[in-house]
């Protein structure tokens, strides 16, 4: 959950409605996540991904890699213009494979192509809150059903317990976290849900979207992770799986009554509840 200290505004009306908000759009994407992923292992058998020490190294390493090209893009890049330009094309192809996949499986490859390239010119040519948001959803859902259901639950686990540590890191001690969502935000690419107050503000440009401004920005790693946490216990029953969601979500509550409790607003890691809340609904599903 990203909020910069500087140029803070209060939040208008009830913060009550920002959080429903979020809570619809967290179920939301859980429900056509876990709905993809599950239609997808009927239509086609999911290949297993061997977990092994090095599997983790190999994420990781990845992880770093792409978190190297965008902190090196926005510290060296001194063009504005380049830099959105630079920063929308990785948002951009986040969106695409997601959505497409997405689409793919619901609709076949002949609709999910035309229909993923329409919604990624709608959000190039009108930018704003609602067809970011949407994009976002799609591209969650759709990469999340794919990598999910290659995992093991445990070694969604262990990969929430490593990136919890991160985020908390990333945030409190390094701070590059707030710093690279801020430019990314200027930059119109910001890749998280942005939750407006009221419906009417779905409108909103995202050139008017800043941290510490009127709407509240949660990335989109605090919905992945426990997202895949959730498809990749399909294996073992949809009730499980529904568990961790409903647990996941528990623990995205209480992120936002540890953020809404601050006296002076800052970022906060929102990852570590959700996914001690996830862990903790993973363990209580094998008992039932």
């Amino acid at each position: 959950m990203e909020e910069n200290k500087e140029k803070v505004i209060p939040f208008p009306g009830n913060p009550w409605r920002i959080i429903l908000w979020e809570v619809f759009l967290f179920a939301l994407t859980f429900i056509l996540g876990i709905s993809t992923a599950y239609r997808l292992s009927i239509i086609a058998p999911p290949v297993k991904i061997e977990v092994t020490p090095s599997f983790f190294s190999q994420f990781i390493i990845s992880a770093v890699f792409v978190l190297a090209i965008v902190l090196l893009i926005i510290k060296f890049v001194k063009s504005g213009f380049k830099k959105r330009i630079l920063l929308k094309t990785i948002l951009l192809f986040i969106f695409f494979f997601g959505s497409f996949t997405f689409f793919e499986v619901w609709l076949g490859d002949a609709i999910a192509f035309p229909l993923t390239l329409f919604l990624l010119f709608f959000w190039l040519k009108m930018p704003n809150i609602f067809t970011h948001d949407l994009l976002m959803i799609f591209g969650m859902a759709g990469l999340s059903s794919v990598l999910g259901l290659g995992l093991t639950p445990e070694a969604v686990a262990i990969l929430l317990v490593i990136f919890s540590v991160y985020d908390i890191v990333a945030v409190y001690k390094t701070k590059h976290m707030v710093k690279m969502a801020k430019a990314m935000t200027e930059a119109g690419a910001l890749p998280g849900l942005i939750l407006p107050s009221q419906v009417s503000e779905l409108k909103t440009s995202l050139e008017k979207i800043s941290l510490g401004g009127k709407f509240l920005i949660l990335g989109g790693g605090d919905i992945v992770f426990p997202l895949l946490f959730s498809i990749s216990a399909l294996q073992n029953g949809i009730i499980q799986s529904v568990i961790i969601a409903f647990f996941s979500l528990l623990g995205l509550l209480t992120s936002f009554w540890f953020f809404f409790r601050q006296k002076e607003r800052r970022a906060i890691p929102a990852l570590p509840p959700i996914a001690l809340f996830s862990i903790l609904g993973y363990l209580i599903s094998r008992l039932i």
